[in-house]
């Protein structure tokens, strides 16, 4: 019964963070798209400019990669940091 409770007690953790980082990704895409629609003539000029750009022409590209990165490695550092939390804890018990 304690391992079910764990499994379920991760996958919510884990399941938390994917729809975190995934709602980020979509609000700056959708901030993205409202943006290359209000710059319709400069359209070329700015898919142009993003092509060259590591992080991209306009602030919502970074917001866009910040959700991914949330996605990505939310889990992995809550992890780390619940496993430093843990052995700090248990060290300061004994």
């Amino acid at each position: 019964m304690r391992i079910k409770r764990i499994i379920a007690r991760e996958s919510l953790i884990l399941l938390g963070i994917l729809v975190l980082g995934l709602a980020v990704y979509f609000i700056g895409r959708y901030l993205n798209n409202i943006y290359l629609m209000h710059h319709q003539e400069d359209k070329f000029k700015v898919i142009q400019n993003m092509k060259y750009s590591l992080l991209g022409y306009t602030p919502y590209i970074r917001i866009m990669s910040f959700g991914l990165n949330i996605s990505v490695f939310g889990y992995p550092m809550v992890s780390l940091i619940r496993f430093i939390l843990w052995s700090v804890k248990t060290l300061r018990n004994k």
